[in-house]
């Protein structure tokens, strides 16, 4: 059987509601030793650093980051920590999220963002990230 053209499955089922999604913000990912992280998406895929913590580094790739974060002792390493999704409006997102019965597990507001923390299937977790400037990532910069 042939795969459906993009066109032909954005027809069959049209989407029930919109939650202003722009694309991906970042994902973060779980890793067993985050300085050699580190150093191979800086020092060979030329990614730079824009803000570290005691237990996580953000790196930018284009206006988008990815998310070093340690993992726990007993957490596998190969993994996605939590992806998030950019969206382009924060007022009434809450009572949209809840209108299409998704559990929200947080919710954080920063100088520079806000989010909201969902359960996705499978125990993904998802974050709804809105940002005044959506090209902007501010973060921490702590220098090892």
């Amino acid at each position: 059987m042939g795969r459906l053209a993009v066109s032909q499955r954005a027809a069959v089922k049209p989407r029930s509601i919109d939650l202003g999604f722009q694309g991906f913000d970042h994902v973060d990912i779980k890793v067993k030793n985050r300085l050699k992280s580190r150093r191979f998406f800086v020092d060979q895929l030329g990614m730079d650093v824009i803000g570290e913590g005691t237990d996580h580094t953000f790196l930018l790739l284009g206006d988008q980051v990815l998310g070093l974060r340690d993992a726990g002792e007993n957490e596998p390493t190969k993994g996605v920590d939590h992806v998030a999704f950019r969206v382009s409006e924060w007022t009434g997102l809450k009572s949209r999220i809840t209108r299409a019965r998704i559990q929200v597990t947080g919710e954080k507001e920063r100088e520079d963002s806000r989010s909201l923390y969902l359960k996705g299937p499978d125990g993904l977790r998802i974050e709804l990230v809105w940002r005044p400037d959506p090209h902007a990532h501010r973060a921490p910069h702590v220098d090892h």
